[in-house]
């Protein structure tokens, strides 16, 4: 018995449906609660690397575009921050641009962007959000980091 055009279709659509489905399975699966991984801040386009230290979550300048911010390449902005919550680590947030260091409260908002908030004094707060970086830092940048 010869399939008519309308289930040939049919049965191709299905078929497709469930390879893309298997497909974005892998990303689905990802795990939500982890900030590991290369960040973009919104201005400037410095990367920043969210690494384990000790069981404790750090997090360091990798690369930058602008020339005025590559000596920024290499710093520590987070130690040691503690996961708090699900997808919440607390801990100290140094900024480069003033050269202060914040009570911090990072949120993985989803597995692509993340909120870093700072307050002085409990008060005076600033929150940014970043977004995860798919692919490798810029390697032109990465030149000038200090030790390398």
């Amino acid at each position: 018995m010869q399939r008519s055009f309308g289930e040939n279709f049919s049965t191709l659509a299905t078929t497709a449906a469930a390879a893309l489905l298997l497909a974005a399975e892998p990303a689905a699966s990802a795990p939500a609660n982890d900030p590991h991984g290369v960040w973009l801040r919104p201005e400037g386009g410095v990367q920043f690397s969210f690494y384990d230290c000790d069981g404790l979550l750090c997090a360091k300048v990798l690369s930058a575009q602008n020339a005025e911010d590559r000596s920024a390449i290499g710093a520590v902005i987070l130690r040691g921050a503690k996961q708090t919550g699900p997808n919440e680590w607390t801990g100290k947030l140094f900024n480069v641009d003033d050269g202060k260091t914040y009570d911090g409260l990072i949120t993985l908002v989803s597995a692509t962007q993340l909120t870093l908030k700072g307050c002085l004094w409990g008060v005076l707060c600033s929150d940014e959000t970043w977004t995860r970086v798919s692919g490798p830092p810029a390697r032109h940048a990465m030149a000038d980091a200090p030790g390398r």
